[in-house]
């Protein structure tokens, strides 16, 4: 079968090697995931336009082998991207983060990412598997802006009583829990596959399939 792929969204400001991103990549990569960091355009003056097009050139055309993670703005990002796809398109799985998808009063700036409300209900029809994480006591993207967005993608959300953002200058340089959620999705993808692609797949690796 075709590889699972990740791709890990940072958010506003940040950049592939910050917060827990080189970690969650590393980990992944052990399990044999493909996983790619993109790095975003004007990550401290980001416009719409500009992530809409760069996630539709360094993703492609996702498919059920494709899981994306978003942090922050990236959650945004990657439904905006999600939306964007035809609507017979299946994906493997969605993370998000510290996500929200309606204006935040910390961050105004943000506004026209979310200036358009999307068809959520449509998007979480497409995923084999959608969950989200929140802390308690973040002081940016406040923990009621990913419960509303977790129920409006009816999807469960994991949340923490100490995380604040999950940024690395708050000590958050891993992220089990992330880990933990996309290799749920990694699991339900190589379960979906035929036999024939699971001997496939263990030849490749070197391996006796069960």
């Amino acid at each position: 079968m075709s590889p699972v792929k990740v791709f890990i969204i940072h958010g506003y400001t940040a950049s592939p090697q910050a917060n827990w991103f080189p970690w969650l990549a590393t980990r992944l990569e052990e399990q044999d995931v493909q996983v790619t960091v993109l790095a975003m355009p004007a990550p401290h003056a980001p416009a719409p336009a500009a992530w809409d097009a760069h996630l539709l050139e360094g993703i492609g055309e996702a498919d059920s082998n494709t899981i994306l993670v978003g942090h922050s703005l990236g959650c945004i990002a990657a439904l905006r991207y999600l939306h964007k796809l035809p609507a017979t398109q299946s994906v493997g799985g969605l993370l998000l983060v510290s996500g929200f998808d309606e204006p935040l009063a910390t961050l105004p700036e943000l506004t026209p990412f979310v200036a358009q409300p999307l068809p959520l209900a449509n998007i979480r029809a497409r995923l084999l598997h959608c969950a989200l994480i929140a802390s308690c006591d973040d002081a940016i993207v406040p923990q009621p802006y990913s419960a509303r967005l977790a129920q409006r993608l009816q999807a469960p959300l994991h949340l923490l009583k100490q995380g604040g953002h999950f940024l690395d200058r708050e000590g958050f340089t891993e992220l089990p829990l992330a880990y933990e959620q996309v290799m749920v999705t990694v699991a339900a993808i190589r379960a979906a596959a035929t036999p024939d692609q699971q001997i496939g797949r263990a030849a490749t690796r070197g391996l006796s399939p069960d």
